[in-house]
Protein backbone atom coordinates (compact mmCIF):
# COMPACT_ATOMS: atom_id res chain seq x y z
CA UNK A 1 0.00 0.00 0.00
CA UNK A 2 2.73 2.33 0.27
CA UNK A 3 5.03 4.11 -2.17
CA UNK A 4 3.85 6.00 -5.20
CA UNK A 5 0.14 6.24 -5.72
CA UNK A 6 -1.21 4.46 -8.28
CA UNK A 7 -3.24 6.21 -11.19
CA UNK A 8 -6.98 6.49 -10.46
CA UNK A 9 -9.28 4.84 -13.15
CA UNK A 10 -10.51 6.77 -15.98
CA UNK A 11 -14.14 5.52 -14.37
CA UNK A 12 -15.80 5.95 -11.52
CA UNK A 13 -13.82 4.02 -8.92
CA UNK A 14 -15.90 1.01 -7.67
CA UNK A 15 -16.68 -1.48 -4.45
CA UNK A 16 -14.50 -3.92 -6.54
CA UNK A 17 -11.26 -1.75 -7.11
CA UNK A 18 -11.20 -0.38 -3.49
CA UNK A 19 -11.38 -4.19 -2.29
CA UNK A 20 -8.44 -5.59 -5.20
CA UNK A 21 -6.39 -2.13 -4.01
CA UNK A 22 -6.94 -3.13 -0.28
CA UNK A 23 -6.24 -6.83 -0.58
CA UNK A 24 -9.49 -7.98 0.55
CA UNK A 25 -13.51 -9.19 -0.84
CA UNK A 26 -16.28 -6.41 -1.67
CA UNK A 27 -18.07 -7.80 1.28
CA UNK A 28 -15.40 -6.53 4.16
CA UNK A 29 -15.40 -3.06 2.74
CA UNK A 30 -18.87 -2.91 2.55
CA UNK A 31 -18.69 -4.09 6.25
CA UNK A 32 -16.05 -0.90 6.84
CA UNK A 33 -18.48 1.07 4.90
CA UNK A 34 -21.17 0.43 6.89
CA UNK A 35 -19.69 -0.24 10.08
CA UNK A 36 -20.95 -4.09 9.98
CA UNK A 37 -23.35 -6.31 10.10
CA UNK A 38 -19.74 -8.35 10.57
CA UNK A 39 -16.38 -6.80 12.48
CA UNK A 40 -13.37 -5.99 10.90
CA UNK A 41 -9.76 -5.94 12.01
CA UNK A 42 -7.94 -2.41 12.83
CA UNK A 43 -5.55 -3.67 10.16
CA UNK A 44 -8.05 -4.43 7.28
CA UNK A 45 -10.22 -1.43 8.21
CA UNK A 46 -7.11 1.06 7.72
CA UNK A 47 -5.67 -0.84 4.38
CA UNK A 48 -9.79 -0.20 3.46
CA UNK A 49 -9.82 3.54 4.50
CA UNK A 50 -6.34 4.05 2.79
CA UNK A 51 -7.69 2.21 -1.08
CA UNK A 52 -10.73 4.75 -0.92
CA UNK A 53 -8.84 7.51 -0.48
CA UNK A 54 -6.43 6.54 -3.34
CA UNK A 55 -8.85 5.75 -5.61
CA UNK A 56 -11.42 8.66 -4.53
CA UNK A 57 -14.01 6.35 -4.07
CA UNK A 58 -17.52 7.87 -3.49
CA UNK A 59 -20.39 5.23 -2.33
CA UNK A 60 -23.42 5.22 -3.67
CA UNK A 61 -25.99 6.97 -2.26
CA UNK A 62 -28.38 4.02 -1.92
CA UNK A 63 -25.71 2.13 0.29
CA UNK A 64 -26.83 4.73 3.40
CA UNK A 65 -29.02 2.14 4.72
CA UNK A 66 -32.05 3.10 6.90
CA UNK A 67 -34.24 2.41 9.63
CA UNK A 68 -36.81 -0.93 8.24
CA UNK A 69 -34.01 -1.28 5.15
CA UNK A 70 -34.60 1.89 3.72
CA UNK A 71 -32.05 4.19 1.82
CA UNK A 72 -31.07 7.45 2.23
CA UNK A 73 -32.97 8.37 -0.91
CA UNK A 74 -36.49 10.65 -0.16
CA UNK A 75 -38.77 11.18 -3.36
CA UNK A 76 -41.04 14.34 -4.13
CA UNK A 77 -43.45 14.60 -7.13
CA UNK A 78 -44.32 18.00 -8.04
CA UNK A 79 -46.01 18.90 -10.90
CA UNK A 80 -43.88 21.38 -13.02
CA UNK A 81 -40.32 22.49 -11.80
CA UNK A 82 -41.15 25.18 -14.41
CA UNK A 83 -43.78 26.76 -12.20
CA UNK A 84 -41.86 29.15 -9.81
CA UNK A 85 -44.07 27.66 -6.61
CA UNK A 86 -42.74 24.46 -7.21
CA UNK A 87 -39.60 25.11 -7.87
CA UNK A 88 -39.10 26.78 -4.36
CA UNK A 89 -40.90 24.22 -2.56
CA UNK A 90 -38.84 21.15 -4.19
CA UNK A 91 -35.61 24.04 -3.01
CA UNK A 92 -37.05 23.40 0.60
CA UNK A 93 -37.81 20.07 1.15
CA UNK A 94 -33.99 18.97 -0.79
CA UNK A 95 -32.04 21.52 1.68
CA UNK A 96 -34.08 20.27 4.70
CA UNK A 97 -33.27 16.80 3.14
CA UNK A 98 -29.63 17.47 3.17
CA UNK A 99 -29.80 18.89 7.08
CA UNK A 100 -30.51 14.94 8.19
CA UNK A 101 -28.67 13.19 5.71
CA UNK A 102 -30.85 13.03 3.16
CA UNK A 103 -31.05 12.81 -0.80
CA UNK A 104 -34.18 14.12 -3.04
CA UNK A 105 -35.74 12.63 -6.07
CA UNK A 106 -37.55 14.92 -8.20
CA UNK A 107 -40.15 13.88 -10.22
CA UNK A 108 -42.84 16.25 -12.45
CA UNK A 109 -46.31 15.10 -12.98
CA UNK A 110 -47.60 17.24 -15.20
CA UNK A 111 -51.09 16.68 -12.95
CA UNK A 112 -51.40 13.48 -14.85
CA UNK A 113 -52.16 10.46 -12.35
CA UNK A 114 -50.41 8.11 -14.59
CA UNK A 115 -47.54 9.54 -14.85
CA UNK A 116 -47.51 10.33 -11.08
CA UNK A 117 -47.85 6.68 -10.40
CA UNK A 118 -45.02 5.85 -12.71
CA UNK A 119 -42.86 7.87 -10.55
CA UNK A 120 -43.91 6.45 -6.98
CA UNK A 121 -43.36 3.06 -8.59
CA UNK A 122 -39.68 4.15 -9.75
CA UNK A 123 -39.04 5.76 -6.52
CA UNK A 124 -40.27 2.85 -4.25
CA UNK A 125 -37.53 0.17 -6.46
CA UNK A 126 -35.06 2.65 -4.93
CA UNK A 127 -36.69 1.77 -1.13
CA UNK A 128 -36.19 5.67 -0.24
CA UNK A 129 -37.13 6.48 3.17
CA UNK A 130 -40.58 8.25 2.28
CA UNK A 131 -42.36 9.93 -0.41
CA UNK A 132 -43.64 13.58 -0.63
CA UNK A 133 -46.95 13.79 -2.79
CA UNK A 134 -47.55 17.76 -3.97
CA UNK A 135 -51.21 16.32 -5.81
CA UNK A 136 -53.70 14.03 -4.46
CA UNK A 137 -53.18 11.02 -6.41
CA UNK A 138 -53.04 7.56 -4.68
CA UNK A 139 -50.27 4.53 -5.15
CA UNK A 140 -50.90 1.86 -6.47
CA UNK A 141 -52.54 -0.78 -4.32
CA UNK A 142 -48.69 -2.51 -4.21
CA UNK A 143 -46.65 -0.10 -3.67
CA UNK A 144 -45.95 -0.03 0.44
CA UNK A 145 -43.63 2.89 0.25
CA UNK A 146 -44.50 6.08 3.08
CA UNK A 147 -46.21 8.62 1.72
CA UNK A 148 -46.68 12.30 2.67
CA UNK A 149 -49.03 14.48 1.38
CA UNK A 150 -47.75 18.15 1.52
CA UNK A 151 -49.14 21.39 0.11
CA UNK A 152 -52.77 18.87 -1.05
CA UNK A 153 -54.57 17.00 1.42
CA UNK A 154 -54.21 13.46 1.69
CA UNK A 155 -56.85 11.28 -0.39
CA UNK A 156 -57.08 8.86 2.65
CA UNK A 157 -57.73 8.64 6.46
CA UNK A 158 -54.28 6.61 7.32
CA UNK A 159 -51.50 8.90 5.23
CA UNK A 160 -50.26 12.41 6.69
CA UNK A 161 -49.99 15.83 5.14
CA UNK A 162 -48.87 19.06 5.69
CA UNK A 163 -51.36 21.82 3.96
CA UNK A 164 -51.82 25.49 3.58
CA UNK A 165 -54.98 27.03 5.20
CA UNK A 166 -55.93 28.43 1.36
CA UNK A 167 -59.17 29.26 2.64
CA UNK A 168 -58.23 32.05 5.03
CA UNK A 169 -55.24 32.98 3.11
CA UNK A 170 -57.65 33.64 0.11
CA UNK A 171 -60.17 35.25 2.44
CA UNK A 172 -57.44 37.54 4.16
CA UNK A 173 -56.35 38.64 0.56
CA UNK A 174 -59.57 39.64 -1.06
CA UNK A 175 -60.41 41.36 2.04
CA UNK A 176 -57.99 43.63 2.03
CA UNK A 177 -58.82 44.57 -1.54
CA UNK A 178 -62.14 45.40 -0.54
CA UNK A 179 -60.51 47.58 2.12
CA UNK A 180 -59.53 49.55 -0.78
CA UNK A 181 -63.20 50.29 -1.58
CA UNK A 182 -62.99 47.66 -5.15
CA UNK A 183 -66.29 46.31 -5.88
CA UNK A 184 -65.90 44.31 -8.76
CA UNK A 185 -63.78 41.67 -7.72
CA UNK A 186 -62.62 38.75 -10.48
CA UNK A 187 -61.24 35.54 -9.32
CA UNK A 188 -58.72 34.20 -11.57
CA UNK A 189 -58.25 30.50 -11.28
CA UNK A 190 -56.62 27.34 -12.42
CA UNK A 191 -58.39 24.52 -14.10
CA UNK A 192 -57.71 22.01 -11.64
CA UNK A 193 -61.53 22.14 -9.49
CA UNK A 194 -59.95 19.79 -6.22
CA UNK A 195 -56.91 20.32 -3.55
CA UNK A 196 -55.71 23.51 -2.76
CA UNK A 197 -58.18 25.19 -5.36
CA UNK A 198 -61.56 24.75 -3.23
CA UNK A 199 -60.23 26.95 -0.51
CA UNK A 200 -58.33 29.77 -2.62
CA UNK A 201 -62.08 29.92 -4.37
CA UNK A 202 -63.68 29.25 -1.43
CA UNK A 203 -62.10 31.78 0.42
CA UNK A 204 -62.56 34.56 -2.29
CA UNK A 205 -66.36 33.74 -2.63
CA UNK A 206 -66.91 33.97 1.14
CA UNK A 207 -65.72 37.57 1.62
CA UNK A 208 -67.75 38.88 -1.40
CA UNK A 209 -70.35 37.19 -0.26
CA UNK A 210 -69.57 38.82 3.27
CA UNK A 211 -69.28 41.81 1.74
CA UNK A 212 -73.05 41.31 -0.25
CA UNK A 213 -71.18 41.54 -3.98
CA UNK A 214 -71.74 39.30 -6.39
CA UNK A 215 -69.22 36.04 -7.72
CA UNK A 216 -71.62 34.98 -10.41
CA UNK A 217 -70.32 35.13 -13.72
CA UNK A 218 -66.85 36.88 -11.90
CA UNK A 219 -65.01 33.35 -11.89
CA UNK A 220 -62.47 32.93 -15.04
CA UNK A 221 -60.58 29.69 -15.11
CA UNK A 222 -57.14 29.71 -16.99
CA UNK A 223 -54.36 27.03 -17.28
CA UNK A 224 -50.94 27.72 -14.85
CA UNK A 225 -49.02 28.00 -17.93
CA UNK A 226 -48.16 31.98 -18.45
CA UNK A 227 -48.63 32.14 -22.28
CA UNK A 228 -52.32 29.93 -22.16
CA UNK A 229 -52.84 32.13 -19.18
CA UNK A 230 -52.26 35.34 -21.05
CA UNK A 231 -54.63 34.21 -23.71
CA UNK A 232 -57.45 34.17 -20.87
CA UNK A 233 -56.52 37.42 -19.20
CA UNK A 234 -56.22 39.08 -22.34
CA UNK A 235 -60.00 38.37 -23.02
CA UNK A 236 -61.05 39.33 -19.70
CA UNK A 237 -59.47 42.71 -19.96
CA UNK A 238 -60.47 43.45 -23.30
CA UNK A 239 -64.27 42.55 -22.42
CA UNK A 240 -66.98 45.02 -21.83
CA UNK A 241 -67.26 44.00 -18.67
CA UNK A 242 -63.35 44.94 -17.51
CA UNK A 243 -63.00 44.47 -13.59
CA UNK A 244 -61.53 46.88 -11.23
CA UNK A 245 -59.38 44.43 -9.54
CA UNK A 246 -58.04 40.84 -9.87
CA UNK A 247 -57.36 38.00 -7.35
CA UNK A 248 -55.44 35.55 -9.05
CA UNK A 249 -55.50 32.27 -6.99
CA UNK A 250 -51.81 32.02 -7.89
CA UNK A 251 -48.79 34.10 -8.47
CA UNK A 252 -47.72 32.68 -11.58
CA UNK A 253 -51.48 33.98 -12.54
CA UNK A 254 -51.00 37.36 -10.86
CA UNK A 255 -47.89 37.78 -12.97
CA UNK A 256 -49.23 37.39 -16.29
CA UNK A 257 -52.13 39.63 -15.48
CA UNK A 258 -49.72 42.54 -14.54
CA UNK A 259 -47.93 42.33 -17.75
CA UNK A 260 -50.85 41.45 -19.63
CA UNK A 261 -52.04 44.43 -18.41
CA UNK A 262 -49.30 46.70 -18.70
CA UNK A 263 -49.16 45.44 -22.74
CA UNK A 264 -52.56 46.85 -23.33
CA UNK A 265 -51.75 49.91 -21.61
CA UNK A 266 -53.45 49.64 -18.66
CA UNK A 267 -51.93 51.10 -15.15
CA UNK A 268 -51.63 48.47 -12.28
CA UNK A 269 -53.14 49.47 -9.61
CA UNK A 270 -54.82 52.69 -11.11
CA UNK A 271 -56.57 51.07 -13.83
CA UNK A 272 -56.53 47.71 -12.34
CA UNK A 273 -55.65 46.14 -9.15
CA UNK A 274 -54.01 42.82 -8.43
CA UNK A 275 -53.23 40.55 -5.40
CA UNK A 276 -51.81 37.19 -5.84
CA UNK A 277 -51.08 34.06 -3.63
CA UNK A 278 -48.00 32.10 -3.03
CA UNK A 279 -45.69 34.46 -2.37
CA UNK A 280 -42.50 33.12 -4.67
CA UNK A 281 -39.99 35.66 -4.59
CA UNK A 282 -40.07 36.86 -7.82
CA UNK A 283 -43.34 38.59 -6.91
CA UNK A 284 -42.07 40.09 -3.93
CA UNK A 285 -38.62 41.18 -5.07
CA UNK A 286 -37.83 44.58 -7.34
CA UNK A 287 -39.50 48.04 -6.81
CA UNK A 288 -42.84 47.01 -7.85
CA UNK A 289 -43.62 44.32 -5.60
CA UNK A 290 -47.23 41.80 -5.61
CA UNK A 291 -49.53 41.71 -3.11
CA UNK A 292 -49.52 38.13 -1.97
CA UNK A 293 -50.37 35.62 0.24
CA UNK A 294 -46.84 34.11 1.55
CA UNK A 295 -46.95 30.65 2.34
CA UNK A 296 -44.34 29.45 4.92
CA UNK A 297 -42.19 26.94 2.60
CA UNK A 298 -39.23 26.52 4.98
CA UNK A 299 -41.62 25.10 7.29
CA UNK A 300 -43.55 23.15 5.24
CA UNK A 301 -40.37 21.18 4.99
CA UNK A 302 -39.65 20.92 7.87
CA UNK A 303 -43.29 19.74 8.98
CA UNK A 304 -43.28 17.10 6.00
CA UNK A 305 -40.35 15.08 7.26
CA UNK A 306 -41.29 15.33 10.99
CA UNK A 307 -44.40 13.81 9.78
CA UNK A 308 -43.06 10.79 7.91
CA UNK A 309 -40.97 10.39 10.87
CA UNK A 310 -43.45 10.32 13.47
CA UNK A 311 -46.27 8.55 11.36
CA UNK A 312 -43.93 5.56 10.04
CA UNK A 313 -40.96 5.64 11.99
CA UNK A 314 -41.69 6.49 16.11
CA UNK A 315 -45.14 4.66 15.82
CA UNK A 316 -46.93 7.95 15.59
CA UNK A 317 -50.74 7.98 14.85
CA UNK A 318 -51.32 7.42 11.34
CA UNK A 319 -53.00 10.29 9.35
CA UNK A 320 -52.25 13.09 11.42
CA UNK A 321 -52.72 16.61 9.24
CA UNK A 322 -50.87 19.93 9.89
CA UNK A 323 -52.14 23.03 8.51
CA UNK A 324 -50.44 26.09 8.32
CA UNK A 325 -51.43 29.73 7.98
CA UNK A 326 -50.10 31.56 5.07
CA UNK A 327 -49.10 35.67 5.88
CA UNK A 328 -50.91 38.73 4.11
CA UNK A 329 -47.49 40.27 2.17
CA UNK A 330 -48.46 43.51 1.07
CA UNK A 331 -47.08 45.19 -1.78
CA UNK A 332 -48.07 47.81 -4.11
CA UNK A 333 -50.66 46.17 -6.46
CA UNK A 334 -53.66 46.22 -4.48
CA UNK A 335 -53.50 50.46 -4.32
CA UNK A 336 -51.17 50.60 -1.43
CA UNK A 337 -48.16 53.57 -1.23
CA UNK A 338 -44.76 52.44 -1.60
CA UNK A 339 -43.88 53.12 2.17
CA UNK A 340 -46.52 50.61 3.31
CA UNK A 341 -44.87 47.57 0.96
CA UNK A 342 -43.29 44.96 3.42
CA UNK A 343 -39.55 44.20 2.54
CA UNK A 344 -38.36 40.75 1.02
CA UNK A 345 -37.36 38.93 3.84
Amino acid sequence: MGGRSPARPARKPTLQDVGRLAGTSTAVVSYVLNGGPRPVSDKTRVKVEEAIRMLGYRRNPLAGALSGGRSNLIGLLVPDTANAFFGELSRCVEAEGRRRGLLTLLGNTGYRPSLGADYGEAFSELRPRGIFVTTGEQPRQEDETPRVYVQWAAPDATSPSVTFNDFQGARLVVEHLLEHGYRDVVCLAGEIEAGPAVGREGGWRRAMEDAGLPTRGRLVRSSFDRVEAERAVRQVLEGADRPRAIYATTDEQALVTIRTATNLGLRVPDDLAVVGFDGIREARLGGFPLTTVRLPLDELAVRAFDALDETFYAGGAPGASVVLDGTLSIGVTCGCEHAAAQPDG
